[in-house]
């Protein structure tokens, strides 16, 4: 009895015809080639545009489906068609690799220590009315706050107006990345200490002169000071780490 041939393994790396056909479609959705509300082109005019059969065709679309960039129709005047990407099912998949990577609350606090100096710094230079009135309400509210957790929700409130006041996207998709799992951490650890609002109304209301401050310097686009007095503030609250 003759043995079995062995075949070769697959590559883990390869891409499958499928997967390589939704990568030159999700290509000409981020260079704007193909825009949110776009219908892509009828089954066959996208068989004979990309040479594939149908599975591998609709294999490609689930995949952009799968991915949030586009919405598939049923029925005859149906279709595939552009979405607007949702963040919130990467924000998910983003904070279970830090979670399994074993990330905990101190180490998402120091890389926002490490980043937010030169943010405040960008927006000083880049912010515009808009931004300064998201600011402004969002230490506000952090004034206003009579519950830590409410406190809490203006912090990244005014955090997420401070990365979007910088103008620069790479910064504000990390922010919306990182800011609900830090925001989920910071709360757990409230609620697991039991941190009442009478511990931390002092620290509370100094955080809020602070970002008051902060923001009267990035309206002035005193990026240098904004920057410093920033460092200062995280430095005096413990976040910042020593360089």
């Amino acid at each position: 009895m003759s043995a079995e041939p062995v075949r070769p393994p697959t590559p883990t790396g390869a891409r499958t015809a499928a997967e390589t056909v939704a990568e030159q479609i999700r290509s000409q959705i981020a260079t704007g080639l193909l825009k949110p509300g776009d219908r892509l082109p009828p089954e066959r005019a996208l068989l004979e545009a990309y040479a594939v059969a149908r599975p591998t065709m609709r294999g490609a679309l689930r995949l952009l489906e799968s991915d949030g960039l586009v919405s598939i129709e049923r029925g005859i005047k149906g279709g595939a068609r552009v979405t607007e990407p949702d963040i919130a099912p990467l924000a998910r998949r983003v904070g279970l690799h830090l979670q399994l990577r074993g990330t905990d609350l101190q180490e998402l606090i120091a890389a926002q220590a490490v980043i937010q100096p030169g943010v405040v710094a960008l927006a000083a230079a880049a912010h515009d009315a808009d931004d300064i009135t998201r600011l402004r309400t969002a230490a506000g509210h952090a004034g206003d706050a009579t519950t830590v957790e409410g406190f809490l929700d203006a912090v990244a409130d005014f955090t997420d107006a401070l990365m979007r006041a910088a103008h620069n996207e790479a910064l504000t998709l990390y922010a919306e990345l990182t800011g609900a799992l830090l925001h989920d951490a910071l709360g757990a650890y409230v609620a697991e200490h039991r941190i009442g609002f009478d511990l931390v109304e002092e620290a509370m209301a100094s955080s809020v002169r602070r970002f008051t401050l902060l923001v009267d310097l990035i309206e002035q686009g005193d990026a240098q000071g904004a920057e410093a007095s920033w460092r200062e503030y995280l430095r005096l609250s413990g976040a910042a780490p020593d360089v």
